[in-house]
């Protein structure tokens, strides 16, 4: 709260000066450096990752990078991106995989604590390749989820790919 102070900042409010924290940053940040050839120019991902400014509850401060070239967008809207970066969806799936695929499952520990039991180590990576297919096209355009405005979305619907919930069938 000191750097927004000092810096004329009025608010405590956090986000905001975390949001006004990369702001500022990304007037030099890059992610991408510039190429020049004698015929052209291009830019390749620098590897440049940043510290998050704001830690997660459970994980604490995460790096972020961007692959994707942002040179034709504002400090501000770069800022606003990175304010949203989180891993929730990815770790949700994760889950789901580990819950739906027994395939895929890790050994338990027997009862009497001596060993591991592979009860589940019918594990064929081909077959996993199969099953994670289905089960990520299931959770992108059949699973609805509740989004920040109370709507229930596919991913596929909030990416704007679809318009509507697909069945399984």
């Amino acid at each position: 709260m000191d750097w927004g102070f000092h810096r004329g900042y009025e608010t405590k409010n956090l986000r905001k000066l975390a949001y006004f924290s990369l702001k500022e940053f990304f007037e030099t940040h890059k992610f991408h450096m510039e190429i020049k050839t004698d015929k052209q120019s291009y830019n390749v991902w620098a590897k440049n990752p940043i510290t998050h400014p704001l830690a997660s509850r459970d994980k604490g401060f995460d790096r972020v990078d961007c692959s994707t070239d942002l040179s034709s967008l504002e400090p501000k809207d770069i800022a606003k991106m990175v304010m949203y970066v989180n891993d929730n969806a990815t770790n949700s799936f994760i889950q789901q995989i580990r819950r739906r695929l027994s395939i895929l499952e890790r050994p338990l520990m027997t009862a009497r604590g001596d060993g591991k039991s592979y009860i589940y180590a019918n594990f064929n990576p081909k077959y996993a390749q199969y099953a994670l297919t289905i089960l990520r096209t299931f959770y992108n355009f059949c699973e609805t989820y509740k989004t920040a405005d109370g709507k229930e979305l596919t991913p596929a619907q909030r990416l704007g790919i679809t318009d509507k919930v697909f069945r399984i069938e």
